[in-house]
Formats: structure tokens, C-alpha cells, sequence
């Protein structure tokens, strides 16, 4: 039975309550917090002593920032390192396309590269990398408005794929008495948008596994502006019931991102629909009406108490990776977490080293005062070159014997920075002692480097088996799903019409993974000593006749050759065989052109009685919205006539009426008169006569 609302607000909570994240966990968190202030050189659990080094060692810092360069070119330095597997000899074509596009949506749609770059340095510093990717409808819209066009200008921008509306007759005339209009036509737009989650952002159930396809909770909050809701279409009631973000304080975790104090400055509210205020998209799995399990996504509140948008889903959109997999667990361990305790005990050791000879050179001495004078302890205070310490007698100052290190503390740092690259697999390259001091032999240097490039070649390979290969198969099915037209883009040099629409599901892809400069230059080593072994088999079969080797077998080797030695757009270098311009075909037969000639012109005449076709439906459409507005105009004049008309009779009639009123009022005036009794003729007595 489907959730009401109120129950659904119940259920996230609790699942909320019982997911890992957030800041809720107070063990992820206490180590995320400490591998962020030691990556910054911040050990707040080792305070120093006064007037003793505050020295700290960077190993955190150094490791991440060693082995993020060579994780980010394997992602990002032009290889396939993760490829659609095709489904058949006939879908090679297509997986490696759909391959290239899916690719060219990440790093050239979206900013691919600085996507990467944070969710690989959140992996390594705070255990979990978190790639969120979704389908914004908004983003690409374009409306454009036309003034004084035809009915053919209107059938063209409708057949152009464009939502032609407002339209309104100009009054303005075309050739031949063809009424003019203006219209907007929109052309719609949407595109997929990626971006990388802060780790402390996020939360999932206590079940979920590194792969999130199945699992039954997750979430992520974030901070926008109000009016950035109600832009997306959110009830604006409801947005107004969300309380500002900035009253509240931001997490451990959060503050120890800050560099300059982000979090600390500026804890304004904000005003209005600017405040900033807290919200969580939740992805749960519920089951539905017919008593399948089915995934809904809600948007809610920070806190659960407003439910913003509820709607179903197709697929979590969220990849996640992690350096170091836990077996049958989601979080797995971080580069920070093998270090800290190395970070911890060579910066102790640099304490020692450094106190050791702050001591050695302010050196503490026993005064006799009564050997004595007033200036004895000022001198011995100014520990400077030629000025001398004055006293009454000798052996008023002698120095104190330190108690001084008695082992070796560079051997001893020394010994933890291998220790630190045993346990990573991240060797120094330019930082402290070079590892041929260890392994005087060049061998044994290219063995420690060639072990550590395998160590991380597994952890490249960890994040393309996990939360790339999620991302790139989401991405697939986002753009399959949502894409409403074909686009056409620059693929391997050449402009290529796309369309996902077309595209079927994509279920599985292939990783192959090398390892940055080295593997690179691995690589060419390999092309070098295959190159005369080609070279033989083609002198062997007389050509690129065959049967072993071909032009197409040629072309791809230059092709990878090319690639490797870093060249751009290689396929400007070397031209693809099959794409070659076939041999000139013998001329047709005189009765073949005819044919042809004749099967032109019906298809032109075809398409020129459908284009006047859909011309001609243009121009009735209009004629009918201008006869309309005549028509429209025809009746608000009748109608005022017939109002003035109506005016004109009701003033005429009340003029009659009050001239009969008045005309009646002179008549009654004039009859009381001659009914009113007079004095008349009277004899002397008085009696009429």
C-alpha cells in the first residue's frame, strides 16, 4: 500500500536515523575530521609544549597529492579506460560511439575533470568519493520571437522541431495579400548535469554495498537558495516553511574544509527567498500497489517535517568509490587512514630533532649568584656572537650537560617514510630521500617503482570497476531516457550525428587501466619492439594483402602509436583505409540514367506538392486567425453601434416622457384654475344676479 504522506515523512526519518553519514556517525566523522586537519598540517591531538617545536610532518598531504596526479591522468589522459561491451560483432560500432558520446558528456558538457578531481581526493582523504548526475530540463531552452512572417516561416519553424506559440497577427500584409504574423517558437533544450557531493553529504542504509543499484536507502542534503526551489517548480508555501540554513551551525567535518574560515564568517540568515536553507533528496524502496518493491525519490526538509516533491524513480543516481574496499561494506579505508599514525610518530620525531637542537644551540647554564654581578644575567640572555657574560669570579656560569639523543632520529624518519609507502603503495618522487639511497641498484629502484604503480593500478581500477562504471552506465541511461532529439558532435576528429533515443541498454562495459606517465611510457616500449615484428609479417605476406595483416591492422597500430606519443586528433595524421575513396565505378547504361532522372523528378515533385502542401495548410491556418480577428473586430463594432444605438432611443424616450410629464402638469395647472370659485355679479343685497 502506497505511503500517505505524513507515513512516508515517518519512515525517511527513521531511515535517515539508522543510514551511515551525515554527521550523525561520530566515528566517521572524528576520522574525516582528522584526515582533513592533518592533510592541512592541523594535529590538535599533539599539542606542543611552550618554547618547544610545533613542527608537523605532512604525510597525508604528501601521499594524496603524489598519487592524485597519476589516478586523474588515467581517467582523464585520452585512453578508453572504461568502454560500453558490445552485444555483437554487428554493435561494435555503436558501443564504441555511444562509448566516445558518453565521454563527451562528462568532461566537455560538464566539467568532467575538476567532477573527478574532488570525488578521487574525497576518496582518498575521507573514505568515500560521491558523483551525483541528474537530468536538468531547464538547462538549454531557447525561445526566440519572429515578427511580420508568413505561414510558410511558421510551418518551417514547427517542421525544425520549435513549440511555435504566442502567436499574433501584425496587421502588416505579405506578397500576394498574405496576412503577417509574429510568433515565439521555443526550441527545447535539457541536458544531464554531474557534479561531485561533499562525503559528509551523504548517507546510506547500514546494508548498502559499494554499488548503490540496489540498495534500499540512500540520501544526500544540500543547501540552496529558496528562490532556486521555487524555480525548480517547488510549491513556494512550501519552501517559505523551511527554516534559513544559517541559524544553524555546519558540521566538524565541513569546518575542517575551511582554509580562511569559511564557515566561521558571515552566519547571516539571508533575506527573503535569498536565505539559504536545507533540503535532502531521499532514494528509498517502498512496495507498491501491486506488491512490487518500487524506488521513489522525495525531496524533504532538512529535518523531515516538509514534504517537498515525491516522485518515482527509475535508478539511484549516485556512484561511489572508496581506495581501499572493505569486503561486503560500503566504506571502505582511506589513504589518511593509513597514515595518520605515521604522520603522528614522524612528527614527534621531528619535535625531538628540532628541540634537540634548539637546546644544543641555546644551551641552559647554573649562575652562582654570589659569584655574580648585576649584569651576569643579562649578558648570559643575549646569545650573541662576541659578547661576553660578566661576573665577580670565575665559575659564576657553567654550563648544563643536555641529556641528547642517542639514536638515530633522520634514520628513524627515514624508516617511517617506508613504512608510509608500504602501506599505501605511494612512493616518493621528489619528496625526502630518493629511493636508489635504499636499493643502490637501478633494478631495485624500477622494482620498488613498478610495485607501487601496481598498488596504484589496483586502486584505479577499484574506482573504474565501482563508481565509474556506475556513472558512465547512469549517464547512458539518463540520456537514453531523456534526450528528445539528436545532437551532432566532434568525435575522434570527425563531426558524428548522435542520437541516444535510438540507443538500447547498456548493461555491462570493460575496464582497462594504466598507470599514468609510466604506464604510458610502458606502453611505447611495447609499440617499439612490436614494430619490427610487424613490419617482418608485412614484408613476409608481400604487402597488406594478407592474410595476417592488412591495412586496417596498419592503421589501427599507427593510430595507438600516435595516441601514446601524445598526439591530439591522431586520425589527422593517419587516414582510416576503410574511409578511402573507392575505385571509380564504369558509367552507367543511357536507359539506367533515364530511370534515375525520372525517379529525381516524381521525388521532387513529390516533395514540392507536400512542401505546398503543408504551405498552403499554413496559409488557411493563418487566413482563419485573421479572419477570425476580422471577424472578432466585426462584432465589437456591431456591438458598440448597437450600444450607442440603445443610448440614443433610452435618452429620446426619457425626453418624450418628460415632455408628456410636463405637458400633463400645465393641463392640471390650467383646470384647477377654472374651477376655483370668483366674486361674480352681485346685487346691492348681497344674492347673485
Amino acid at each position: 500500500m502506497t505511503p500517505t504522506d505524513d507515513e512516508l515523512l515517518a519512515i525517511l526519518a527513521d531511515e535517515r536515523r539508522s543510514a551511515i553519514g551525515f554527521d550523525e556517525d561520530a566515528e566517521l566523522t572524528a576520522a574525516r575530521t582528522r584526515a582533513l586537519e592533518y592533510y592541512h598540517g592541523v594535529m590538535n591531538d599533539m599539542p606542543a609544549e611552550e618554547n618547544r617545536s610545533k613542527a608537523c610532518s605532512s604525510d597525508v598531504w604528501d601521499a594524496v597529492e603524489t598519487a592524485l596526479p597519476d589516478l586523474i591522468e588515467i581517467f582523464t589522459g585520452g585512453d578508453d579506460v572504461l568502454a560500453f561491451a558490445p552485444t555483437g560483432p554487428e554493435d561494435e560500432k555503436a558501443a564504441e560511439q555511444e562509448t566516445d558520446y558518453v565521454r563527451h558528456v562528462v568532461f566537455h558538457e560538464n566539467d568532467g575533470f575538476l567532477v573527478l578531481y574532488t570525488a578521487i581526493k574525497d576518496a582518498l582523504l575521507t573514505k568515500l568519493g560521491v558523483v551525483k548526475w541528474w537530468w536538468d530540463e531547464a538547462a538549454g531552452e531557447r525561445a526566440e520571437r519572429f515578427t511580420g512572417k508568413g505561414a510558410v516561416d511558421v510551418a518551417l519553424a514547427e517542421q525544425g522541431g520549435a513549440l511555435v506559440r504566442d502567436i499574433v497577427v501584425s496587421g502588416a500584409v505579405g506578397e500576394g495579400g498574405e496576412p503577417l504574423v509574429d510568433f515565439t517558437a521555443v526550441r527545447p533544450g535539457g541536458r544531464l548535469c554531474i557534479e561531485a557531493v561533499p562525503p559528509e553529504d551523504f548517507a546510506a542504509a547500514r546494508d548498502a554495498r559499494l554499488s548503490l543499484k540496489d540498495a534500499t536507502y540512500c540520501a544526500i542534503r544540500s543547501r540552496p537558495r529558496a528562490q532556486d526551489l521555487i524555480a525548480q517548480g517547488v510549491d513556494p508555501a512550501l519552501v517559505a516553511r523551511l527554516p534559513a540554513y544559517g541559524a544553524r551551525s555546519d558540521g566538524a567535518v565541513s569546518q575542517a574544509r575551511d582554509t580562511v574560515a569559511e564557515q566561521v564568517q558571515g552566519r547571516g540568515e539571508g533575506v527573503g527567498d535569498l536565505r539559504q536553507v536545507e533540503v535532502v533528496e531521499h532514494f528509498i524502496r517502498l512496495p507498491e500497489e501491486d506488491g512490487r518493491i518500487g524506488l521513489i525519490r522525495v525531496l524533504t526538509g532538512g529535518d523531515e517535517s516538509v514534504l517537498l516533491h515525491r516522485e518515482s524513480a527509475n535508478r539511484i543516481p549516485y556512484a561511489v568509490i572508496t581506495p581501499y574496499i572493505a569486503p561486503h561494506r560500503l566504506y571502505g579505508l582511506s589513504v589518511a587512514d593509513k597514515l595518520v599514525e605515521v604522520q603522528r610518530i614522524k612528527t614527534a620525531l621531528m619535535r625531538m630533532l628540532l628541540d634537540s637542537g634548539y637546546f644544543a644551540l641555546n644551551q641552559r647554564h647554573l649562575v652562582v649568584e654570589a659569584k655574580a654581578n648585576e649584569f651576569t644575567l643579562s649578558d648570559l640572555m643575549r646569545n650573541e656572537p662576541m659578547v661576553p657574560v660578566r661576573a665577580r669570579a670565575e665559575g659564576a656560569v657553567t654550563p648544563l650537560g643536555g641529556g641528547g639523543l642517542n639514536f638515530d632520529v633522520a634514520g628513524a624518519l627515514e624508516y617511517f617514510s617506508t613504512v608510509a609507502e608500504q602501506r599505501t603503495g605511494v612512493v616518493r618522487n621528489a619528496q625526502g630521500l630518493n629511493p636508489d639511497t635504499l636499493h643502490r641498484t637501478a633494478a631495485g629502484a624500477l622494482a620498488l617503482i613498478g610495485a607501487a604503480q601496481k598498488r596504484l593500478r589496483l586502486m584505479a581500477r577499484v574506482f573504474a570497476e565501482t563508481g565509474l562504471k556506475d556513472l558512465y552506465l547512469g549517464v547512458h541511461a539518463a540520456l537514453r531516457e531523456n534526450a528528445t532529439q539528436g545532437a551532432t558532435v566532434r568525435l575522434r576528429g570527425g563531426w558524428i550525428p548522435i542520437d541516444p533515443t535510438a540507443w538500447g541498454e547498456r548493461a555491462d562495459m570493460t575496464v582497462q587501466v594504466g598507470l599514468g606517465a609510466a604506464g604510458r611510457e610502458h606502453d611505447i616500449a611495447a609499440l617499439e619492439q612490436a614494430l619490427p615484428m610487424l613490419q617482418n609479417v608485412i614484408e613476409l605476406q608481400g604487402g597488406l594483402g594478407g592474410p595476417l595483416v592488412n591495412a586496417q591492422n596498419a592503421y589501427a597500430f599507427l593510430l595507438r602509436a600516435l595516441e601514446k606519443l601524445g598526439f591530439k586528433d591522431a586520425e589527422r595524421y593517419v587516414s582510416d583505409p576503410t574511409l578511402a575513396a573507392p575505385a571509380a565505378p564504369p558509367p552507367p547504361h543511357p536507359d539506367q540514367v533515364r530511370a534515375q532522372a525520372d525517379v529525381q523528378a516524381r521525388a521532387a515533385e513529390i516533395q514540392l506538392n507536400q512542401a505546398r502542401a503543408g504551405a498552403d495548410v499554413a496559409t488557411e491556418r493563418m487566413k482563419a486567425v485573421h479572419r477570425l480577428a476580422i471577424a472578432r473586430e466585426k462584432l465589437q463594432a456591431e456591438t458598440e453601434l448597437k450600444r450607442e444605438q440603445a443610448a440614443a432611443e433610452i435618452g429620446l424616450k426619457r425626453q418624450e416622457l418628460a415632455a408628456e410629464a410636463a405637458l400633463k402638469r400645465e393641463l392640471a395647472a390650467a383646470g384647477d384654475r377654472d374651477q376655483t370659485p370668483g366674486l361674480g355679479p352681485v346685487g346691492l343685497g348681497g344674492e347673485p344676479g
